[in-house]
């Protein structure tokens, strides 16, 4: 049964903050043996606030006459990060970051238009299909391998994934599975493999790797005083006053030393192709917004496996735009 409420989680991507329809591990709740599958099902019917009327109908009609907007029921709307360099050979132009689901990324500035696109014209339906989806674009290491399996390999950095836990020689063997020469001037992108929005991305020099290892992996030696310190701070403020800047070192290792996950990845540095902003020029990283939706005509019956056939889908990309 059921040991504890559901509550907003402090830790998640939004603090906490409530009126958030979306956050990254936004919920707690304790559950009791058995309780969980069911709880599953019940916490997956709910959160279907998106699903379109009618479902299993591929469109329906909002508004009368020329006003009328057809909105398409989708399976999935994601995003890709990608770097873009076109003065590198052909195969090794463009780099896919990561992947993750449109729900709950930021859309700020330029990029309001996507957000308003993909709401206004689509409503991402319920199922275990969906589920899958985001299952796959919100865990970096699962998006890597799955694309290496399908032979897009050369559009991903090269990663290697180790467990999140101390051990010796860690640095070297990161250094050795990305193929740098540890004598050598490199840059690491280290990540953990479920959080977005830069949660817990660092990118390290390849001289201070082990250094900066040992300060993520490694629990702090007053350990006890300093949680102490921080539930009495939590305790007189708000739940998204954390008492870190954001954005800062420490920020990163809170991000590190709560993360479930049981390993993290390590990546080669891909750049792009500089974009100017404000008379400064900066490594640009695009954002491309797309739908992932089933094939007009194909059955609407979701598969028994959860994932459709490659000729029952299709893709409609809403847009792109540059981020600095």
């Amino acid at each position: 049964g059921l040991l504890h409420a559901p509550a907003r989680c402090p830790f998640c991507s939004t603090a906490g903050a409530a009126g958030v329809r979306f956050a990254d591990n936004g919920w707690v709740l304790v559950l009791r043996g058995g309780a969980s599958a069911k709880a599953l099902r019940l916490l997956a019917k709910a959160a279907a606030p998106d699903e379109a009327p009618g479902h299993g109908s591929p469109a329906e009609s909002l508004g009368d006459g020329d006003a009328a907007t057809t909105v398409k029921s989708a399976l999935f709307w994601g995003i890709i990060d990608l770097k873009y360099d076109p003065s590198r050979p052909v195969l090794e132009r463009i780099k896919v970051l990561e992947t993750g689901d449109g729900r709950i990324s930021k859309f700020s500035h330029d990029g309001a238009e996507i957000e308003r696109r993909a709401k206004e014209r689509y409503r991402v339906k319920a199922g275990s299909g969906p589920q899958k989806y985001t299952v796959v674009s919100t865990d970096k290491r699962l998006t890597h391998d799955l694309m290496e399996e399908v032979g897009y390999g050369h559009i991903v950095p090269k990663q290697v994934c180790f467990a999140r836990k101390p051990a010796q020689n860690l640095a070297e063997d990161i250094l050795e599975g990305l193929e740098l020469n540890p004598a050598g001037d490199h840059t690491i992108v280290l990540k953990l493999c479920n959080r977005s929005r830069g949660a817990g991305v660092l990118m390290v020099a390849s001289k201070d790797l082990a250094d900066v290892l040992s300060d993520l992996l490694r629990p702090r030696a007053d350990l006890e005083e300093w949680l102490a310190e921080s539930c009495r701070r939590m305790s007189s403020a708000s739940a998204a006053e954390l008492g870190l800047e954001r954005s800062t070192m420490e920020e990163q290792l809170r991000h590190w030393w709560g993360n479930e996950a049981p390993c993290f990845v390590a990546e080669r540095l891909c750049t792009s192709v500089p974009i100017s902003r404000e008379g400064q020029e900066f490594d640009g990283t695009m954002r491309v917004s797309f739908i992932l939706r089933q094939r007009e005509g194909s059955s609407h019956q979701e598969p028994a496996a959860g994932f459709f056939s490659p000729d029952e889908l299709e893709v409609d990309w809403l847009s792109g735009r540059w981020d600095a």
